[in-house]
């Protein structure tokens, strides 16, 4: 119940703050290009300094679904996502529930931190995720 109540708070916390770069500049799509680097978890979680900051897009099985909104009532998803071994990302989505399951087979396309902090918390591995299709 106590981890239930942590994640949901730092959820939240994630949820109300805009991605900041390590240089404490807001990351911007505004003329990024849309090409999307085709990566597998494997490779993301042994090289995360190689992906950091980049357009990633990448197929994976769903774990561990959440529900919540934002600070301002807006809907999030937030799942763990896995490769069908030990390797897994965390990923969100904004502006939707989405119907996902435990086991459902996605790919998503999104950008990719190898550590994103929110006040004295790190999370390691963290995908904003632009699109989710299920496979």
């Amino acid at each position: 119940m106590i981890n239930k109540i942590i994640l949901l708070s730092l959820l939240v916390v994630f949820c109300s703050f805009p991605l900041i770069d390590s240089s404490g500049e807001e990351v911007s799509s505004a003329g990024d290009s849309d090409e999307f680097v085709e990566v597998t978890i494997k490779e993301l979680v042994s090289n995360p300094k190689t992906y950091n900051g980049q357009r990633v897009m990448l197929d994976g099985f769903v774990d561990k679904v959440e529900y919540t909104k934002s600070s301002k009532g807006e809907p999030f998803t937030f799942f763990r996502m896995n490769d069908g071994n030990d390797n897994e990302v965390r990923v969100y989505y904004e502006d939707e529930h989405l119907s996902l399951s435990k086991g459902d087979k996605v790919k998503i396309k999104g950008r990719y931190k190898k550590e994103k902090k929110y006040l004295l918390y790190k999370i390691k591995n963290v995908i904003k995720a632009r699109t989710v299709e299920k496979s």
